[in-house]
């Protein structure tokens, strides 16, 4: 079986696990699967090739479409060379942690599945897209090409039920809606020696997004929020490092906050997601504005702190039970002193760790059953 990944990539960490949990999860379910994704700057050839990964034959080099001269050639020199054409696909999945909606408009989400899944439906492929964020869908011209996609796909999960309910709002295909959770809670993470022992104990996950939300005021106050939260963990003796999860334009931040403080502290940027998880699993503490940082965070029992720019980071922490955990920026010096002596002093550190232990049993069963569902689609 050859299976297209879309919305999954390898420069943002989040969508990176993501293309890990998928290629995991059907390597062991599914029998010879091959799986195919497109040739972009985030997915460049040579990373792909080095993953295992088809690049669809659809590239373009040097302004040469190579698509007609690849698909003419034999099937299995085709493969060798790395290539898999649009005819030998047999399923797409899409893994985007966030893609559809207001924010992202009505051509991404045409791009990225609208546009194409009649093809898909009509050429007999199975369309899957995985648990993610929806929504809103105010734009009529994206809302109707929400319905196309809703009312093709063999199954659509919704990461969260502001978003399960966006897409019931939109009144098709609902018997192929399901709602279940960021699916990379099951993904372990790898920890390299180097970590075992590391002294630095909470991690400070940045995202320049924070200062592209549509609330101007949260834009200015985001950096004074990770200069004040540093500040707090460093006065009660312990250590905070940065950890990049994406973009030079996140360790900018960490090196502008750097630029301010007595004291600086380490950036860590890993390129293996794993690794990245690896990493979250062994800090006492967390505070991270990355979506699957928190993911990471709350999966492996760690108590964390979280901001965000969307609705996806508050259904998290419902998901957990663990409400307290979100972020508001603005709050009196108070707030943010009882937010950091939650997640660091002893007994209140343990209280979380023990109850988030708890809840992530619940939402990796919610997963296991996911991929159920999933894998009895792909074999049927």
């Amino acid at each position: 079986m050859n299976i297209e990944l879309r919305g999954v990539e390898f420069v943002n960490k989040g969508a990176e696990l993501m293309l890990q949990a998928i290629i995991q999860k059907a390597s062991n379910e599914l029998k010879e699967v091959n799986f195919v994704m497109e040739v972009n700057s985030r997915s460049p050839f040579d990373k792909l090739k080095s993953e295992g990964i088809l690049a669809k034959t659809n590239i373009q080099r040097k302004g040469i479409k190579w698509e007609r001269l690849l698909n003419a050639l034999p099937k299995s020199l085709r493969n060798s060379l790395g290539f898999a054409s649009a005819i030998e696909i047999d399923a797409v999945i899409d893994g985007s942690g966030f893609a559809f909606g207001d924010k992202w408009g009505a051509d991404k989400a045409g791009k990225r599945c609208a546009n194409f899944i009649e093809k898909w439906k009509k050429s007999g492929k199975k369309v899957i897209l995985l648990p993610q964020a929806f929504g809103p869908f105010s734009d009529p011209i994206l809302a109707d090409k929400m319905k196309v996609i809703l009312s093709h796909a063999d199954l659509v999960f919704a990461r969260d039920r502001i978003s399960f309910q966006y897409l019931k709002d939109l009144k098709v295909g609902e018997k192929n809606l399901f709602l279940a959770p960021d699916f990379t809670n099951l993904v372990q993470g790898t920890v390299l020696p180097k970590y075992v022992s590391f002294e630095f104990d909470v991690a400070i996950i940045p995202n320049q997004k924070m200062l592209e939300t549509e609330s101007k005021q949260d834009n200015e106050l985001y950096l004074p929020f990770l200069l004040q939260t540093i500040q707090l963990i460093q006065r009660k003796n312990r250590k905070p490092f940065f950890l990049i999860h994406e973009s030079k334009m996140d360790r900018a931040i960490a090196e502008k906050i750097n630029n301010q403080l007595d004291s600086p502290i380490p950036i860590v940027h890993e390129e293996d997601p794993l690794v990245v998880k690896g990493i979250i699993g062994k800090s006492k503490a967390v505070v991270t504005s990355r979506f699957h940082g928190l993911v990471s965070a709350l999966s492996q029992n760690i108590p964390c702190l979280a901001t965000g720019w969307s609705h996806k980071y508050e259904m998290l922490f419902e998901d957990y039970d663990y409400k307290d955990g979100l972020c508001q920026l603005g709050e009196a010096p108070e707030y943010y002193e009882e937010k950091i002596r939650m997640i660091l002093q002893l007994d209140s550190a343990r209280a979380i760790s023990e109850k988030l232990k708890v809840e992530s049993a619940k939402q990796k069963a919610e997963t296991e059953k996911m991929w159920a569902k999933v894998f009895d689609v792909l074999k049927n």
